[in-house]
């Protein structure tokens, strides 16, 4: 039973998934200072800093940050491929169609709402990624 998205939501959800990549990659290269991911780590591991400890958790503070940048960006990528596919907006477990006020709302979702509680219910705790 599958939902059909019509050419103008399709749209709608094309430009939401390439404004939020813009974002997140503005984001991340602000955050990194125009360096790669291993540069910029490295220069913070090098940073003199009066206490030791505090900057060991300011540079896991920044890694957490890009990888959280980084995972954002590879589902927002990985949405755009399947936005190409007849398939982009069904549910990958029971195959119904997405709520498109869901895939506005997150047009990376891969589950519709019912699979996802039955995976968060399964896996014992409730996750915050929306996939």
């Amino acid at each position: 039973m599958s939902q059909a998205l019509t050419p103008g939501q399709h749209a709608l959800l094309e430009n939401a998934l390439v404004q939020k990549q813009q974002r997140l990659e503005q984001s991340l290269q602000a955050q990194l200072g125009g360096q790669d991911r291993v540069t910029h780590a490295r220069e913070q591991l090098l940073q003199d800093a009066d206490d030791a400890r505090e900057h060991d958790a300011e540079r896991e503070v920044d890694l957490a940050r890009s990888d959280r940048n980084l995972e954002a960006l590879r589902e927002v990528n990985e949405a755009l491929l399947r936005l190409r596919s007849p398939d982009y907006g069904l549910c990958i477990d029971c195959g119904k169609g997405i709520a498109f006020d869901r895939l506005q709302h997150s047009p990376e979702v891969l589950r519709c709402i019912d699979c996802q509680s039955a995976l968060e219910k399964s896996s014992g705790s409730v996750t915050h990624r929306r996939i």
